[in-house]
């Protein structure tokens, strides 16, 4: 009774109360432990006891192999709990996955229905635009390429597919003078002392407003309308020279580079003159074009105006095709290979007219000295070539032109006033009236 007594004393110290989760903490330890079992007369639950209290021996006795674990859960495609991973994403999570999932079938259907509409046969003006692209299945990747690079050409080529408008006939001049504008005309700069500041180049005014009275004078440029056309205004003292402005918006892109295309200049090539300093602008036509040097604000420069000469020449000799002579030009510095030529032509008239620098004709001059009249110093300047006539009276029209816009200044500045009052008072289109009215209709149109 006594050895009963203890036992059950024994068992209930041996084996307190635990809760299910200390078991589960306590489950590893017990594998640990389940080899350094006593042995059977060491044992707290005897065979004897474990036999006098109903349980049964071999139970009591049972060892856990050692190295021996519980087989792991199967998790695959379920939780924690035996559930399906589904079961733990929000529903926040599944309507997101499902927009994902629509956006892709849209964007897939979207490619291809626009791949099918790009390759589609066509139409009348895109037949014009692209003749030799035909008709069948064979052709259609060559539809779908014509269109899409007609679509990026709305952003890499000019706007308009004439940048100038119609030459007027009555207006007396047949040649195109383009020039470039930064590092041409002027040339911007910075310094610790002043910041950013603006030159002109020297004799630009001259230069200007001597060939206007020739040449159609365009300025093209690479630089956005918005930071140009301040500049150009400034540079354009007497408003009038300067015909028409392009700016970058009126360019190619191609590569990154800004191409001045004189083909979108709706102008005769053949009578276009272009003068650039600049390699990429110019590339697309390199035989309308005399390549000059960056200006870089050197005060005693004179390169600019001593292009005159050139330039009058190509316009009073009425040269039918500018590119022919730019090109016999090309790859020598133009002022001293012109004047060189020129003096050439002069000499050889001398010799025509028998009339050579160092002879003299006529009576000698103590013959003159006695009958009280004085000899000319050197006969042989008197010979006049046709651009030597032709210069003087270009200089003659730009000295008259300069004395009436002189006489008239206050007047012409009114008058320029009030056209751009005009200009500004027909450019104000209210959207309301747009809304209302719809656009403007061009001049002539019911």
């Amino acid at each position: 009774m006594l050895a009963r007594t203890i036992s059950r004393t024994l068992l209930k110290a041996a084996v307190p109360r635990t809760t299910p989760l200390a078991a589960a903490a306590t489950a590893s330890k017990a594998r640990t432990y389940s080899s350094k079992v006593p042995p059977n007369d060491e044992r707290i639950f005897p065979s004897d006891a474990a036999a006098s209290e109903g349980a049964d021996p071999a139970a009591a006795t049972k060892e856990i192999p050692l190295g021996e674990e519980e087989a792991p859960r199967s998790r695959g495609k379920t939780g924690g709990d035996g559930l399906p991973r589904s079961a733990y994403i929000s529903s926040t999570d599944r309507r997101r996955n499902a927009m994902a999932k629509y956006f892709a079938w849209a964007t897939l259907a979207g490619v291809v229905g626009g791949g099918l509409y790009l390759g589609r046969e066509l139409e009348d003006d895109e037949k014009a635009m692209h003749p030799t692209i035909g008709e069948g299945w064979d052709q259609f990747f060559s539809r779908a390429s014509a269109r899409i690079s007609d679509l990026l050409s709305f952003y890499n080529e000019p706007p308009f597919e004439k940048l100038l408008p119609d030459p007027v006939p009555e207006y007396g001049r047949p040649y195109t003078l383009v020039l470039s504008f930064e590092d041409l005309m002027i040339h911007s700069g910075w310094t610790r002392e002043h910041g950013w500041r603006t030159a002109k180049r020297p004799g630009l005014d001259y230069f200007l407003a001597y060939l206007f009275q020739y040449y159609e004078i365009v300025v093209f440029t690479n630089q956005p309308e918005a930071m140009a056309a301040p500049l150009l205004q400034k540079v354009d003292q007497q408003p009038g020279y300067i015909m028409f402005p392009l700016f970058r918006a009126h360019t190619r892109y191609v590569d990154g580079k800004y191409i001045k295309d004189l083909n979108y200049l709706n102008r005769d090539l053949s009578k276009v003159v272009m003068i650039e300093t600049n390699p990429d602008a110019w590339s697309a036509n390199p035989d309308n074009t005399i390549k000059l040097p960056p200006w870089k604000g050197d005060a005693t420069d004179r390169d600019l105006v001593a292009l005159i000469p050139f330039l009058e020449y190509i316009a009073a000799m009425g040269v039918p095709d500018v590119r022919k002579v730019i090109k016999d030009f090309d790859g020598t510095h133009i002022p001293t290979e012109f004047a060189r030529r020129e003096e050439l032509i002069r000499e050889q008239l001398r010799k025509e007219l028998g009339n050579t620098k160092g002879k003299k004709k006529g009576p000698p001059s103590w013959a003159l000295g006695v009958l009280g009249m004085k000899p000319k110093e050197d006969e042989g300047d008197d010979v006049k070539t046709f651009m030597d006539i032709a210069r003087e009276r270009g200089q003659q029209n730009y000295l008259e032109t300069q004395k009436h816009l002189a006489e008239h200044k206050e007047e012409l500045l009114r008058e320029q006033q009030q056209a751009e009052k005009e200009m500004a008072e027909q450019m104000k289109t209210s959207l309301s009236k747009i809304f209302t009215e719809g656009l403007p209709k061009a001049p002539g149109q019911p």
